[in-house]
């Protein structure tokens, strides 16, 4: 009888989730080769295929399906539990994972997680500043604070306030546009994580492409190269406003702004670690009404 390799099978899992053995590796932090490596792995100890590789990316192979869907039901039923259990703990200490993007972290949460540290000294904030979307379901953080119009289902929080946004320059790249129009410059534009979010798709179907001279998937980035005097760049006003070097146009664009978010799973609410957060940052970020 075959003993599954539960560590490979979480690999398996990803890329099955993700369609792609480059995506799965940017989810789990780790490089292709480790991937292909895992899954080769685990289909040499079953001695079966698991995937095909088409135009569509990775597929499971029919016999494999029923198997990694089982997997599935397994690995939910623990994430669940685990939920559950931390959601119990009551005491003010421990790691607590929190997730957001560069942005935030930057521009808006450095005072008010120094306000948490020194009001809560015995817990520690494990901060993940990224792009991409984690999984609250399967713990991949604890609590989240992201911009987005409407939280995913099954979630809880409260929301902070929008996000507005603005077009941005520096003074020499404004003085430089063809005939002072905006749209006939040069653009920095958005990479991977930012082109399928509403304001990616917006400015794809709003700035020619041939404007564009460099795309960026960091919001961050695009403030530096804009800085930099690359062109002009869409970024959210509480980055760009800061931004000692660079000028907002007047440019009558729609209303462009989504929400920002304070987000946990329900069964980690009655967390002691989890509600302090919640707590500190909605009276710090001035949070509206609870979701």
């Amino acid at each position: 009888m075959h003993q599954l390799n539960w560590d490979n099978l979480r690999y398996v899992l990803m890329v099955a989730n993700k369609g792609s053995i480059a995506a799965a590796a940017r989810e789990l932090g780790v490089n292709r080769s480790t991937v292909l490596r895992r899954i080769n792995a685990f289909q040499d100890s079953l001695n079966c295929r698991i995937f095909e590789r088409g135009d569509a990316g990775y597929v499971l192979t029919p016999e494999a399906e029923k198997m990694v869907n089982a997997a599935r039901e397994v690995e939910n039923t623990l994430f669940t539990m685990q939920r559950q259990i931390a959601g119990r703990e009551l005491r003010l200490e421990g790691e607590l994972r929190v997730t957001t993007t560069d942005t935030f972290m930057l521009a808006l949460l450095g005072p008010h997680l120094a306000s948490f540290r020194e009001r809560y000294p015995y817990i520690v904030v494990d901060l993940l500043v990224t792009n991409s979307v984690l999984d609250l379901n399967r713990r991949d953080a604890d609590i989240a604070i992201r911009p987005t119009a409407q939280p995913e289902p099954g979630l809880v929080g409260r929301r902070l306030g929008d996000v507005e946004f603005g077009i941005y320059a520096t003074a020499e790249v404004v003085a430089g546009m063809p005939g002072g129009e905006p749209f006939a410059a040069s653009w920095i534009g958005f990479a991977d994580s930012l082109r399928p979010t509403p304001i990616g798709k917006w400015f794809e179907a709003t700035v020619d492409a041939a404007r564009i001279g460099l795309r960026c998937d960091s919001f961050v980035a695009l403030r530096s190269a804009a800085e930099a005097g690359i062109g002009l760049a869409l970024l959210p006003r509480v980055l760009g406003d800061q931004s000692a070097s660079l000028v907002r146009l007047e440019v009558p664009i729609e209303t462009l702004s989504t929400g920002l978010w304070l987000l946990t799973h329900p069964d980690l609410v009655r967390s002691a670690r989890v509600h302090a957060f919640l707590e500190h940052f909605s009276a710090a970020l001035g949070a509206r009404a609870a979701a």
